[in-house]
């Protein structure tokens, strides 16, 4: 082989696997989620901190639920921005009823999903958790579905958790913060169904992951209910305005109705 044959091919070779040494092909992060199982459990248990639950919540007389998200702390309760109350550490109970102000807010339990699919960055949230929550359950920061820009601090249920799971530290938290805007993003996101194109794609991960049959029927359910592009038709909200919308959701068939006090 020739000097310049030579030449030419290690400039070549520089261009394919660019300025790090690695394949161009492989410059682009990979989406753990995306190719990695769901873990999902039916109640807090130890070893399961930084788990982010669903429940569905109704004010007492009314007829629509809508979704509430917490996450379980390492002593098994859940820290919330609960429905009307604010950001508070509850103990975990499959479903009741809790004095909100002068409201009684009914809830249900549905299921909580791990939030990472590896376990360095799982080890990292639940270390670093009670030192995340801490600030915004002392200062007792109030509910909010959304805040504008002069408004003073608060925090719906779905900001909460994303500032608990996904600060600035993590590494999937731009994607995260772009992608999230309500809780069926939340739901959808934790499927690592956001990245998948084409909703025959989508419905085929979600038979593989073979979740349970709660879990399998809502996360199908929004794949088929959003559009092509995997996310909600949800408007983002304006930059530093942590506006954080819930949709209504629907009871599934391990909930059930509660007697009216």
């Amino acid at each position: 082989m020739t000097r310049r044959r030579a030449a030419t091919l290690l400039v070549a070779s520089l261009f394919a696997l660019g300025a790090t040494g690695t394949p161009a092909a492989e410059s682009k992060p990979l989406d753990l989620r995306a190719a990695s199982p769901v873990l999902t459990v039916n109640r807090t248990a130890p070893g399961q901190a930084g788990y982010v639950h669903f429940f569905i919540v109704r004010a007492v007389g009314t007829q629509e639920w809508e979704t509430q998200v917490g996450i379980e702390t390492p002593d098994q309760r859940i820290a919330w921005s609960f429905f009307e109350l604010g950001v508070v550490v509850s103990p975990f109970e499959e479903a009741g009823v809790m004095q909100a102000g002068r409201k009684q807010i009914e809830y249900q339990y549905l299921y909580g999903v791990k939030p990472f699919p590896d376990e360095a960055s799982t080890r990292v949230l639940q270390r670093e958790l009670e030192a995340r929550v801490l600030p915004y359950a002392e200062s007792e920061t109030p509910y909010c579905i959304e805040r504008g820009p002069s408004d003073p601090q608060c925090l719906s249920c779905l900001s909460f958790v994303m500032r608990m799971v996904f600060p600035e530290a993590v590494a999937d938290q731009q994607r995260a913060q772009k992608t999230i805007l309500t809780t069926d993003d939340l739901l959808l996101y934790l499927a690592g169904l956001t990245t998948i194109q084409g909703i025959d794609a989508r419905l085929n991960r979600v038979a593989q992951l073979a979740l349970p049959t709660a879990v399998q029927d809502d996360v199908a359910r929004l794949v088929r209910t959003y559009t092509d592009t995997g996310t909600s038709s949800a408007t983002a909200p304006a930059e530093k305005v942590p506006a954080r919308a819930r949709r209504l959701a629907h009871p599934t068939a391990r909930t059930k109705q509660l007697p009216r006090s």
